[in-house]
């Protein structure tokens, strides 16, 4: 290819229209007043998509326990990550927003930040204190939303899950709200065709224990077992405890049932 059809090419990609046209659209929804309920309308028509090419034509598999997911109220959302794609085959299966906390380097690819933005998701800067996202975590929290997070932080190298970080265990603790355990098999090294199947567990409390080291420790030990048995024992994930978070009608779910929960103490 010559090298000015290819700089011409990099052109297009660079500035695109949508890069540009997408951030200008969101002011002049900022300033009607309605920029929230048009990213509403944007996240399900995208879902839609998504569900229907990744999970109805491309990587086709089961999701269990979608029911789990409380449809309302704040809550931390926390799968396994092996693939790139690990947002969209979690997000889809569930009948419920979720705002993913990503890495601020996925801004930076063309096409991927207004749907970042539209999507309602939350820039963080890995390695440091982020108060801007905390910040931006804590008031979708405080509207009653739901936390999309890897507690591992990253992607595996080699299938296997990782150390878990404290940071979404500390959001719960802080608010005392419950964390959706999520595992996801199949995705690892995954190539079109394969099946991504989707394990979603029942919500963990924590019951009013006090934010601190110890409790932070104790709870994420919790959360990485519960995703190791949705990842491991397909079906039979660790019974928890369930608090109503509200009592709206239930979201649509899963056909498959699961095993009637029993009290389980963190001392």
């Amino acid at each position: 290819m010559p090298s000015t059809l290819k700089k011409f090419i990099k052109h297009i990609i660079r500035y695109n229209v949508l890069d540009y046209g997408v951030p200008r659209l969101r002011k002049l929804y900022k300033k009607l007043g309605i920029l929230e309920f048009m990213d509403t309308r944007f996240y399900w028509l995208a879902w839609k998509i998504v569900h229907w090419a990744l999970r109805d034509k491309i990587w086709t598999g089961k999701t269990i326990g979608a029911a789990n997911v409380p449809p309302t109220g704040a809550a931390i959302f926390v799968p396994n990550h092996s693939h790139a794609l690990d947002p969209f085959f979690s997000g889809v299966s569930i009948y419920r927003k979720v705002h993913w906390v990503s890495k601020i380097e996925n801004y930076s690819h063309p096409f991927f930040r207004p749907i970042l933005q539209c999507t309602g998701s939350i820039p963080l800067r890995r390695g440091k204190s982020d108060k801007n996202a905390i910040r931006l975590i804590k008031a979708e929290l405080d509207k009653g939303e739901m936390i999309g997070m890897f507690p591992e932080g990253t992607r595996t190298k080699d299938g296997s899950l990782m150390h878990f970080h404290t940071g979404a265990a500390r959001l719960c603790l802080e608010y005392n709200i419950p964390y959706i355990p999520v595992g996801i098999t199949g995705s690892y090294k995954t190539k079109m065709g394969d099946k991504v199947n989707v394990h979603i567990g029942k919500p963990r409390y924590p019951h009013g224990m006090k934010l601190n080291y110890e409790n932070a420790r104790k709870f994420t030990a919790l959360m990485e077992q519960d995703i190791r048995a949705l990842c491991g024992q397909q079906e039979t994930p660790i019974p928890a405890v369930i608090t109503p978070i509200s009592t709206a009608s239930p979201v649509k779910s899963s056909p498959v049932p699961l095993k009637a929960p029993e009290q389980v103490i963190i001392h």
